[in-house]
């Protein structure tokens, strides 16, 4: 369920917006998020119906200020976000960095998050 409703997030904010990975031939500017960890616990009846999901977002440009830019447009959006299914939101860390493996060198913003929502 946080997947679905992160993604619908975040295509609120960019309109370039991919699953655990860009497809062949990507537009960017583009968000990738992937669930790096979930964390289970148990309640009084077993398992709960929440967890702690800590999600990974990468932010891609060619343009560095287009990608800063992005990271925190998305940052100032996921952080305070509560709706049925997400109640909480803590933002982890921030890295910027290089890609240059493609055709065209990429700025890399990676952004990560932990969430506390529904199963």
């Amino acid at each position: 369920m946080i997947e679905t409703l992160l993604n619908a997030r975040l295509k609120t904010i960019a309109a370039n917006v991919y699953p655990n990975v860009a497809p062949l031939n990507y537009k960017t500017p583009c968000v990738v998020y992937q669930n790096i960890d979930t964390e289970t616990f148990n309640d009084l009846d077993g398992f709960a119906d929440q967890r702690f999901v800590t999600f990974q977002l990468s932010i891609s440009s060619p343009n560095f200020g287009e990608a800063k830019l992005l990271a925190h447009a998305v940052r100032n959006s996921l952080r305070d976000w509560r709706e049925d299914g997400v109640s909480a939101v803590s933002w982890i860390n921030e890295h910027a960095m290089v890609d240059d493996t493609t055709d065209t060198t990429l700025h890399r913003v990676l952004l990560f998050f932990k969430f506390f929502a529904d199963e």
